[in-house]
């Protein structure tokens, strides 16, 4: 017989079973009988372990935050590898839990959560921009952007694709899936952004004409 679970872990499970609702039906038609018919509980077994329907959606906030910055931050000497790191996790993490997005774009957390919790949400912001600006600043220092680009221009760059890819992945990805399509894009990214990425591209390219020109010519 299964023993029985723990109040830590039961907690746990509410706040994942609160954000699987979110996910589905936002936080504007978020109830406690929804969650309590996700997890299995009846309405008095779901508030012996959350006081209100406001400290569930704190619980929720928390996961979150341990969702968003599980890892991180990556580690690493280059400052646009730990960028590109960041940046694919963070999308295939949000690309799992459909729930964090909804909730940390939703119009209707004010409403819904308590000041701290609207407090918390605009950290895990404010946390995540800090660490891809000062990626791409240190990049910047270093002489690894690419030339005329800026680290505050690159920053508009990374954070806007981050934001259509983990937060809108339906319009971004139009139905394929996100994982591949964000390290394609992250790609493409590095390729923008990395100092010399386009010059050697085009003097292999240069060689590998030249070799086979020479080649024909023999």
């Amino acid at each position: 017989m299964a023993g029985k679970k723990s109040a830590e872990a039961r907690r746990r499970e509410i706040a994942d079973a609160a954000l699987r609702v979110i996910a589905e039906q936002g936080l504007g038609r978020f109830t406690a009988l929804a969650i309590a018919r996700e997890v299995g509980l009846t309405d008095g077994a779901l508030f012996r372990h959350f006081a209100t329907k406001e400290a569930i959606v704190l619980a929720a906030i928390d996961r979150v935050g341990e969702i968003l910055f599980d890892g991180f931050p990556p580690q690493g000497e280059d400052p646009i590898e730990r960028l590109g790191a960041f940046f694919r996790r963070r999308v295939e993490m949000i690309g799992g839990h459909p729930g964090v997005a909804r909730l940390v774009n939703s119009e209707d957390l004010a409403r819904a959560a308590p000041p701290e919790g609207v407090a918390r949400v605009a950290e895990f912001r404010r946390r995540s921009q800090a660490f891809v600006r000062s990626c791409l600043a240190e990049a910047g220092r270093r002489g690894l952007l690419a030339p005329g680009l800026t680290p505050a221009e690159a920053a508009v760059i990374v954070l806007g694709s981050l934001m259509a890819l983990a937060h809108f992945p339906a319009v971004a990805t139009a139905g394929e899936p996100v994982g591949p399509m964000s390290r394609r894009v992250w790609r493409a990214l590095e390729g923008l952004l990395r100092a010399g990425r386009a010059g050697r591209t085009a003097v292999s390219g240069r060689k590998r004409l030249r070799t086979a020109t020479e080649g024909g010519a023999r």
